[in-house]
């Protein structure tokens, strides 16, 4: 009697264990498809006034917008010409307010990094503030990675970190379980103006690569990828940021 008293006790005991292991499973796993706002930062202000979404993806916290702001954090001179420009810091307006508001504005990585034009020539791995808010930072290449990881690898990345929208053209994959970083496919800024809107998302990371290049994370209409790869420090991606830990 004995023994049957205590094979029902363990019984139940891991009927227990394997319930509160899949609730918290499922738990997870809603918090991640709803995209829920990080704890503490629901909303978060840049230094012109700008507000921004955040999201909570793993252990991340991230902005669930891009950074529209049109002036340097620290006084520095910024450039505004649409003309293809060097290693001056850079960003790109857009003509119509509703596109900021949708796809923020791109920024070269001097001004991303809020760097002169002799720093950013410069490799410079660590992680660097740039013009995100106090607390907050340019993610690095690994966090991109962390996140990609996250989110089920790099090969699957893609459909869950885009905004499913209309704004993405061409696209022949299905957008599912969006976890609430909402990327928008706001194209590159290069010597031939603005090309790919519609196309891509191009992400800066504060890692370089050498004097000319660094890397960002993509994003593409036409597969479910995401990668961290190396663009022209001079071309204009969009910016979003990590909050430190």
């Amino acid at each position: 009697m004995k023994i049957l008293c205590k094979l029902l006790y363990i019984t139940i005991l891991l009927f227990l264990c394997q319930a509160l292991s899949a609730q918290k499973s499922f738990v997870g796993d809603t918090l991640l498809k709803l995209g829920m706002p990080c704890n503490g930062n629901f909303i978060i202000t840049d230094h012109q006034g700008n507000t921004y979404r955040t999201v909570q993806i793993g252990s991340q916290c991230w902005m669930a917008e891009n950074m529209r702001c049109t002036t340097s954090p620290t006084g520095r001179q910024w450039y505004t010409n649409p003309t293809f420009t060097s290693h001056s810091p850079l960003f790109v307006p857009y003509v119509k307010e509703h596109k900021v508001a949708q796809y923020g504005n791109l920024y070269n990585w001097a001004a991303a990094m809020d760097l002169d034009e002799r720093t950013a020539k410069k490799v410079n791995p660590y992680q660097h503030q740039g013009i995100c808010p106090d607390g907050w930072h340019l993610p690095t290449t690994d966090e991109w990675t962390i996140l990609f990881n996250t989110l089920q690898g790099s090969k699957r990345a893609g459909s869950v970190m885009k905004c499913p929208s209309s704004l993405w053209e061409s696209q022949v994959f299905t957008i599912e379980n969006e976890c609430g970083f909402s990327a928008m496919p706001a194209g590159t800024f290069t010597e031939d103006g603005l090309t790919n809107l519609g196309f891509n998302a191009q992400f800066w990371s504060a890692t370089s690569f050498d004097r000319n290049m660094a890397w960002y994370c993509g994003l593409y209409s036409y597969n479910n990828n995401s990668e961290n790869n190396l663009d022209y420090k001079c071309y204009g991606c969009s910016v979003r940021c990590i909050r430190n830990e």
